[in-house]
């Protein structure tokens, strides 16, 4: 019976998960990240920026992300996705447009990337999430690995790619070719997040935890903080990864097919693991995940540029649970009601240690002149995140019944809803 109603949430809502896939693969979360280690290079050849003066650009996207997600979600809430989608997308666009024409200081630099974050904000896994979770249930895990796949697609795509853009026509093309790449889910939200493909049965789902309730209990706090430890730790190896591995002695091409394996990971990452949360209890998965992560790093460090490609992957795959996990998370703990809300302030938290990562690697970098302390912190951050995966209740805490949980949700743990609170 759960296979059928998976099949038939897919029948019925593949137009959304199609929109929501481009939208995320062309998003502010999406562009911007997986490009900025491509643009290391030539800026600091043009203009003789330090890698943590570029970096620290990152950190003005995702800090104005987290300023503004608490606004975003009630607006979701309220207004649903797709009116927001649609004013965000040619935002988004216009300030990648003028990163190729106008950042040529790091003022305007920084500047663009705040403006991204601020125009942007609804081309986020924020807003798409909610449109997905709203159309599917019993599928939920899947679907959510299938939209942020398309993130693990431009992870995988863009760096050989603007390496061939920027060797040929300079980093000013690079920026302009991701403002067309942008536009694209445009036609997309239009077509399929309003009307009733985007309407199922777990968007009549009445039950939800009020905003306070969440806020107060210690489920919330544990994936907020726990997921922001994660993001420190591979937000900080993904943009680094092709300067580090230059530094290590490849060739450009060699370094940006290197870090496309992350790519790759990130893919495989999303579709295995949004498959596995439908069926096994997910922040035990969570908790494995970012384990191997941390062997992966550990390969990077010491196991020589022959293991890079598989230290890689395994980043990449760790990056593949991330979002997925915390949108699931939200969803099952705290419902639908006010999702887009409570899952926008866990996404800041996520998204200042986004900005933090990269940002601190940098600066190691320039006091030090190698990753070597940069990746032992990382490694921490990622066993932090691991143990408070594994902290987490049964997903039925916070409902009011228990008989609102689903099959595959039950867990052999005996929590009381109330104990959870505090």
């Amino acid at each position: 019976m759960r296979t059928g109603s998976r099949l038939a949430e897919f029948a019925a809502g593949w137009p959304v998960l199609v929109a929501a896939t481009l939208g995320c693969a062309m998003g502010a979360s999406s562009l911007p990240f997986y490009s900025l280690g491509s643009f290391i290079g030539p800026l600091q050849q043009e203009f003789g920026w330090a890698r943590g003066d570029i970096t620290s650009a990152f950190l003005y996207l995702t800090l104005t992300v987290a300023v503004t997600a608490p606004a975003l979600g009630w607006l979701i809430d309220r207004l649903g996705p797709r009116p927001i989608a649609l004013a965000a997308i040619p935002g988004f666009a216009a300030t990648l447009f003028a990163l190729g024409r106008y950042g040529d200081t790091l003022t305007a630099f920084y500047i663009c990337f705040g403006l991204a974050a601020l125009l942007g904000g609804g081309t986020t896994p924020i807003l798409y999430t909610r449109a997905v979770n709203g159309r599917f249930d019993a599928a939920r895990g899947l679907a959510l690995g299938l939209t942020l796949a398309g993130m693990g697609v431009m992870a995988m795509v863009l760096p050989p790619l603007l390496a061939v853009v920027i060797a040929g026509h300079g980093w000013r093309a690079g920026y302009l070719m991701l403002a067309g790449f942008a536009l694209l889910p445009w036609p997309f939200v239009l077509w399929s997040l309003g009307g009733k493909a985007a309407r199922g049965a777990a968007a009549e789902e009445p039950w939800g935890v009020d905003r306070g309730v969440a806020l107060r209990s210690r489920i919330f706090w544990t994936i907020a903080l726990g997921f922001c430890a994660i993001a420190i730790a591979v937000s900080a190896l993904t943009v680094h990864m092709v300067p580090l591995l230059r530094d290590a002695g490849m060739e450009p091409m060699q370094a940006a097919g290197v870090a496309s394996l992350t790519g790759v990971g990130v893919l495989l990452g999303r579709l295995v693991i949004g498959w596995l949360m439908d069926r096994f209890f997910a922040p035990r998965l969570a908790a494995g995940i970012f384990g191997l992560t941390a062997l992966g790093c550990l390969l990077l460090a010491y196991g020589g540029l022959g293991l890079a490609p598989v230290a890689a992957f395994l980043i990449g795959f760790s990056l593949g649970a991330e979002v997925d996990l915390i949108s699931y998370l939200t969803a099952r703990y705290f419902g639908i009601r006010r999702y887009g809300f409570l899952y926008a302030t866990i996404y800041a938290w996520f998204v200042i240690g986004a900005a933090i990562g990269p940002y601190v690697a940098g600066r190691i970098y320039d006091a030090t002149g190698s990753y070597d302390v940069a990746i032992w912190g990382v490694v921490a951050c990622l066993i932090a995140g691991s143990l408070a995966a594994l902290s987490l209740p049964r997903f039925d805490a916070l409902r009011p019944r228990a008989a609102d949980t689903m099959p595959h949700e039950s867990d052999p743990r005996g929590t009381a809803a109330q104990a959870v609170l505090r």
